[in-house]
């Protein structure tokens, strides 16, 4: 049989996806399902994820990160990488560019205190970017985003303002 490789990631947006991006923050019933999501969903996928021997990347909030320490520790005690997502899923387009730097500098620093390294992964929130996301996330070390679908099955370099070449 032929070995084949493939690239398992998960955003794990949690409370922070609903807090911000869909308005649940009244909502018991989508708090409680992000809840959930982070309490009993993160370990059932671990648990999968160790049965069967797969590396994973996990992009996950800031927000998310800090509530739920114990859950995310396990993720980077199982060596997965951690890529960032945001601080608490905001739509990088209405961000002023300082805001949107200051929120992937506070998850880059807080994701590399956790794992011990540096992110290099990001998937922007809401699948979209500013005009200054790219520039942002090169000038701190990320060297891919996940949220880009040039491409099916090879990488690809993405232009900014302007469409990338084949």
């Amino acid at each position: 049989m032929t070995k084949k490789e493939i690239f398992v990631a998960y955003d794990v947006d949690v409370v922070a996806g609903w807090l911000v991006s869909y308005g649940g923050q009244d909502s018991p019933h989508d708090i409680s399902r992000r809840a959930l999501a982070g309490e009993v969903g993160i370990p059932r996928l671990l648990k999968l994820f160790r049965k069967y021997k797969l590396k994973t990347t996990w992009f996950i909030p800031r927000h998310s990160i800090e509530s739920f320490r114990e859950q995310v520790e396990e993720v980077v005690k199982d060596e997965k990488e951690l890529g960032t997502h945001g601080y608490s899923h905001e739509n990088p387009v209405r961000l002023s560019p300082e805001q949107e730097e200051e929120i992937l500098v506070k998850s880059y620093k807080l994701i590399k205190e956790d794992q011990g390294i540096p992110p290099v992964g990001d998937t922007a929130p809401w699948w979209k970017m500013s005009q200054n996301t790219v520039p942002l996330l090169l000038k701190y070390g990320c060297r891919y985003d996940r949220s880009m679908a040039d491409n099916d099955f090879q990488p690809f370099y993405a232009g900014v303002g302007r469409p990338s070449r084949r």
